[in-house]
C-alpha cells in the first residue's frame, strides 16, 4: 500500500527517481513512509482545526454585544488578539504568549477550538504512519513469500489484462515484469506504442517550419522525445492505477522456473526469492530479430526495439523490411523531414504485402502513397557491408546486394540512421522452461494445446510467445481466455457455445483472421478477415465490393482519398461478410465496425439496412454493399424471397426456354450474339415471352394459374425482369396468405 500510494501520486516519485519504484527496496520505502507521515499529520491537523475554528467564528458573530473588554484581549499587545497555535508544547516558554493571554482563557479557547483533540489525533496518526513505515520491509517480504493462485510472467498488455481478469474473479494474482536495463517508462502498453506515439508527435510537429524559424535539430528532436515519453508515462500510470485498483502486486524482477510450481525471482537489488503459485501464465512477449552481419549499436544502427533510443533527428534513414513496423517508420521519418529508403527482399511490394495479409488493391494504394511521400523503394535487395563512422557528422555507408543473384548491386547508400525491422523472436530465453518441462519449437515459441496450456499442467502461455499473429489485441484475448480456462469451470453446453461462436481459446489461437490489424501510416491501413484471393484459396465463392472515399459525402467534403473493400461469401444465401480492408483516413477506427460484421458473419442485407450518422465514413460500408448487390446474379432481395435451390432452378428453366426458341428458329427474339460474350452475358441480354415466364412460375410452384397482370415493361422479359417477376408473384402470394389467415383468425379482411 505504501509503495503504490507514493508511486501513484501523479508520478512525482517516479520523476524524481527516473524509474518505477521497487516495492522490495527498503530505503525507498522508508523515505516514502516518512514523507507520507509528515503529510498525513499536517492534513489531520488541518482537517480537525478548520471546522472548529469556523464554528467558533460563527458563534462569536451571534453572541450578544458586551461593552466591557473581552478577557481575551491582551493589555500589552492590542494589535494581536490570538496567539500562534501549536500542536505540541514549545520547548521553552514564551513570555510574549504568556503575557498576551491568561492561562484560563487559553485553556478555554483550546477546548472551544478542539485543539487538544486535533493534536492528539495528529500525534496518533504520525505514530501510526511511523509504525507502518517500520514494517514496510516486512510487508515486501511477506508479499514475496505468499502463495498465489496465479503468477503472471510479463507486464505487457497480455499479462496485465490477464491479471485484471483473474483479480476480478477473486484470484490472488501477482505480475512479475522484467524492466531490463536502464529506466523503463512503459508498462502494460503494446510493443508498438512508441511508433504510435512518434507518429502522432510527428503529425503535430512541423519540422520544416521549426527549422525555418531557426531551431536546431537537437532542440526539435528533444521536443519530439519529450512528447513521446509523456505518452508512454501516462500509459504506465494508467496501468499501475488499474493494477492497484484490483489489488494486484507488481514486482520488477527476472523470473525463471525452478520446478513446475515454483519460480525464482531475481530482484533489482540482486536478491533472489522463490515464489510458488497454483497456476502460471507466460506472457513475456517478443523482441526484435537481429540479422547476422549487421553492426547493431543502438546509436546509429537500430532494430525495431532499440529505435526508441534514437537521440538525434536524422536527415536520412534506410529501413530493411516490408512489414507493418517497417512501413510505419518509413512514413514517420518521412513526416519528420528525413529522406527514407525502404529495402524490400521481395520482388514486388504487393508480394510482400500479401504475406502480411493485405489485399492487392490496398497494397497498390499504399505503395503509390509511399512513392508520393518521397520514399525510395528497393526491391529484391538486401544489405551487405557496413561502414559506421563514430562521428554523427559523417554518414553510414551501406553496400546493397541483389538477393536473387547474391552479388553486389554496385549501389552504396549514405544515411544517418539504419533500422532493421524484419521479424521478431519470442522472449523465452532465460525463463527456465526446461526445468519446468515446458516444450518450445525450433524458434523458441511455446507449444500449447487448444486451451493455451503448455506441456506442463497448470502452466499457460499467451501473446507473442506463441508466434503469429503477434498482435496486442489477440494477445489480450488469449490471456483472458487462458485465465477463463484456468478458473472458470463452465458447463459443457457453455463451452460448446463458445466454440461455435469462435470465442474459445482454440479460435483465438488458430483463427487470427477474426481480429483487426491496423497499420499506423498516414493515411492508415486496416483489415480484418479474408481477402478475396485468400478466400478463393479456401474454396470460398468470394464476392467483393469496392467503395471510394469520394463516393461518400464526408469524402467529398474533406477531399480524402482511399478505398474500402467488402468481401462476402457468395456460396451462402444470406451472403455473410467475411472480410474488410480499408486504406484511408481513420481506417484503424473504421475497421471495428467491420470487425463486428466479420466476427458475427452479418448478412449483406443487414449492411444495406443499417443507418449511420450523416456525413461519416461509415457510409463506405453501404456503398460497398450496394456495389456487391448490383453485381449479383441473384440480388439480396431475391435471396430473401427464395432459397438458392429455387433460384438456380429458375435459371435453368430460363436457359431451357432460350434453347427451345433457338431450336424453333426464333433467333430474332435474342440479341446479336458475339464470340467475345460469355454464356452469362448472352443469357442476361436474351428475352423470353411473358407467357413462358408464367408457365415457369407455375412449374416452380409459385402460382396455380394466375394471369400475368404486369406487362407494362414489354411482352418480352429479360433475365433480370424474369427474376423480378418471380419475386413479385411470391410477394403477392405471401400477402394473400397473410390476408386469408387474418380473416380466419379475426373474421375481418386484411386491409392493405
Amino acid at each position: 500500500e505504501g509503495e503504490e500510494r507514493v508511486a501513484g501520486d501523479r508520478g512525482d516519485l517516479r520523476q524524481k527517481r527516473g524509474r518505477l519504484p521497487d516495492p522490495t527496496d527498503p530505503t525507498a520505502t522508508r523515505a516514502a513512509a516518512a514523507m507520507m507521515a509528515t503529510k498525513t499529520a499536517a492534513a489531520t491537523l488541518a482537517a480537525a482545526t478548520l471546522p472548529a475554528f469556523l464554528a467558533w467564528l460563527l458563534l462569536a458573530s451571534f453572541a450578544p454585544h458586551r461593552p466591557r473588554r473581552s478577557p481575551l484581549a491582551a493589555p500589552a499587545a492590542p494589535a494581536r488578539t490570538l496567539p500562534r497555535l501549536r500542536t505540541s508544547p514549545p520547548r521553552s516558554s514564551s513570555p510574549a504568549v504568556s503575557a498576551s493571554l491568561p492561562a484560563s482563557p487559553l485553556k478555554k479557547l483550546k477546548r472551544r477550538l478542539g485543539l487538544h483533540a486535533a493534536a492528539a489525533a495528529a500525534s496518533a496518526s504520525a505514530r501510526h504512519v511511523r509504525a507502518a513505515a517500520s514494517k514496510e520491509g516486512a510487508k515486501g517480504d511477506d508479499m514475496l513469500s505468499r502463495h498465489y493462485d496465479l503468477l503472471i510472467i510479463g507486464g505487457g498488455p497480455t499479462g496485465c489484462a490477464a491479471a485484471e481478469k483473474a483479480a476480478y474473479g477473486g484470484r490472488e494474482t501477482m505480475v512479475v515484469d522484467d524492466p531490463g536495463s536502464g529506466a523503463k517508462l512503459q508498462l502494460g502498453g503494446p510493443t508498438g506504442l512508441f511508433s504510435k506515439a512518434l507518429r502522432d508527435t510527428a503529425a503535430r510537429v512541423d519540422v520544416a517550419l521549426l527549422k525555418a524559424m531557426g531551431m536546431s535539430d537537437k532542440s526539435i528532436w528533444s521536443q519530439v522525445q519529450d512528447m513521446c515519453k509523456e505518452i508512454a508515462l501516462v500509459e504506465t500510470q494508467n496501468t499501475v492505477r488499474r493494477l492497484r485498483g484490483v489489488a494486484v502486486p507488481r514486482v520488477q524482477a527476472k523470473a525463471a522456473f525452478t520446478s513446475p510450481n515454483t519460480v525464482e525471482l531475481q530482484l533489482r537489488n540482486g536478491k533472489t526469492v522463490p515464489v510458488a503459485a497454483d497456476k502460471f501464465l507466460i506472457a513475456t512477449g517478443s523482441s526484435a530479430f537481429q540479422a547476422e552481419g549487421i553492426p547493431f549499436d543502438a546509436r546509429r544502427v537500430f532494430n525495431s526495439d532499440s529505435i526508441k533510443e534514437l537521440s538525434y533527428l536524422p536527415s536520412s534513414v534506410a529501413i530493411t523490411g516490408a512489414g507493418i513496423i517497417a512501413i510505419e517508420y518509413a512514413k514517420i521519418f518521412t513526416k519528420l523531414g528525413a529522406k527514407v529508403t525502404l529495402i524490400v527482399r521481395d520482388e514486388s511490394f504487393n508480394a510482400a504485402m500479401e504475406r502480411v495479409g493485405i489485399d492487392s488493391d490496398i497494397a497498390t494504394a499504399l505503395k503509390d502513397d509511399l512513392l508520393e511521400s518521397g520514399v525510395n523503394l528497393r526491391f529484391s535487395t538486401v544489405v551487405g557491408d557496413f561502414n559506421v563512422p563514430p562521428s554523427l557528422s559523417k554518414p553510414i555507408e551501406i553496400q546493397l546486394r541483389d538477393r536473387q543473384r547474391n552479388r553486389p548491386t554496385g549501389e552504396t547508400l549514405e544515411v544517418d540512421t539504419y533500422l532493421f525491422a524484419a521479424g521478431r523472436n519470442p522472449n523465452t530465453q532465460g525463463l527456465g522452461l526446461e526445468a519446468a518441462g515446458v516444450m518450445v519449437d525450433e524458434r523458441g515459441r511455446v507449444l500449447v494445446d487448444e486451451n493455451l496450456m503448455t506441456s506442463v499442467p497448470g502452466v499457460y502461455a499467451a501473446g507473442d510467445v506463441l508466434g503469429p499473429p503477434g498482435l496486442a489485441s489477440t494477445g489480450i484475448e488469449q490471456g483472458a481466455a487462458a485465465v477463463g480456462h484456468m478458473f472458470d469451470k463452465k458447463s459443457e453446453a457453455e463451452a460448446d457455445s463458445r466454440r461455435e461462436s469462435g470465442f474459445d481459446p482454440k479460435s483465438y489461437l488458430s483463427d487470427p483472421d477474426r481480429f483487426p490489424v491496423g497499420i499506423w501510416t498516414s493515411p492508415e491501413v486496416a483489415y480484418i478477415g479474408l481477402t478475396k484471393r485468400n478466400a478463393e484459396a479456401k474454396d470460398i465463392e468470394a464476392i467483393e465490393g469496392v467503395a471510394k472515399y469520394s463516393d461518400t459525402t464526408r469524402g467529398r467534403v474533406s477531399r480524402s482519398r482511399g478505398i474500402l473493400k467488402l468481401v462476402v461469401d457468395g456460396g451462402e444465401r444470406d451472403l455473410p461478410v467475411i472480410g474488410v480492408s480499408i486504406f484511408g483516413e481513420d481506417a484503424c477506427e473504421l475497421v471495428h465496425y467491420g470487425m463486428e460484421l466479420v466476427q458475427s458473419r452479418r448478412p449483406l442485407r443487414k449492411v444495406l439496412e443499417a443507418s449511420h450518422a450523416a456525413v461519416t465514413y461509415h457510409e463506405l460500408y453501404k456503398v460497398a454493399a450496394s456495389a456487391i448487390d448490383e453485381s449479383l446474379e441473384f440480388s439480396v432481395a431475391m435471396r430473401s424471397a427464395f432459397d438458392l435451390t429455387t433460384l438456380r432452378d429458375a435459371r435453368s428453366r430460363f436457359q431451357e426456354a432460350l434453347q427451345q426458341q433457338s431450336v424453333a428458329g426464333k433467333i430474332a427474339r435474342t440479341p446479336q450474339r458475339s464470340v467475345t460474350k460469355t454464356q452469362t452475358q448472352i443469357m442476361m441480354a436474351a428475352t423470353i415471352p411473358a407467357l413462358e415466364a408464367e408457365e415457369i412460375a407455375a412449374e416452380l410452384g409459385l402460382m396455380d394459374s394466375i394471369p400475368l397482370e404486369d406487362k407494362t415493361t414489354s411482352e418480352e422479359l429479360t433475365y433480370k425482369q424474369f427474376l423480378e417477376y418471380l419475386r413479385n408473384v411470391h410477394n403477392r402470394n405471401t400477402l394473400e396468405d397473410s390476408g386469408s389467415k387474418s380473416t380466419e383468425d379475426t373474421g375481418t379482411p386484411l386491409v392493405a
